[in-house]
């Protein structure tokens, strides 16, 4: 797998976030999960806390996945950030999409899915094909 890349999950659902943090894993990426973004970042810290990548809900208790992103932007702002919804009413998600400092991540998403957008949203697979003459 060869990945050393560190992994934020933040989603309220628990049988969804361990899903994902399985198939993270199973792919080789460390992964730090949390239900909200206190318990996130508390679970972060704890085990020592680079994270490369947020992979965060759009709607969580508590602050936002926009806000939350936003927040460790300011102590990260190599950070990549990767949302995961059914929709996208959030407004501060759709301007940082707009702006190209997010992707998103339409749920319901297959395992596949999943790791190409985590990988993509990383920089380790181009974000669109290469087309070849």
């Amino acid at each position: 797998m060869g990945t050393t890349k560190t992994v934020l999950v933040v989603e309220d659902d628990n049988a969804l976030r361990q899903v994902v943090k399985k198939v993270l894993e199973s792919n080789g990426y460390v992964v730090y999960q949390g239900e909200d973004a206190g318990g996130a970042s508390a679970n972060a810290r704890y085990f020592g806390g680079i994270v490369d990548l947020l992979l965060a809900d759009i709607n969580l208790p508590g602050l936002t996945g926009g806000e939350y992103a936003e927040f460790l932007r300011s102590h990260n702002a190599n950070l990549k950030v990767l949302y995961m919804s059914g929709s996208l009413e959030d407004g501060l998600v759709r301007t940082h999409l707009r702006k190209k400092t997010a992707t998103f991540l339409q749920k319901p998403f297959t395992h596949v899915e999943l790791v190409i957008a985590v990988k993509k949203a990383l920089g380790e697979i181009p974000d669109t094909p290469e087309i070849e003459d």
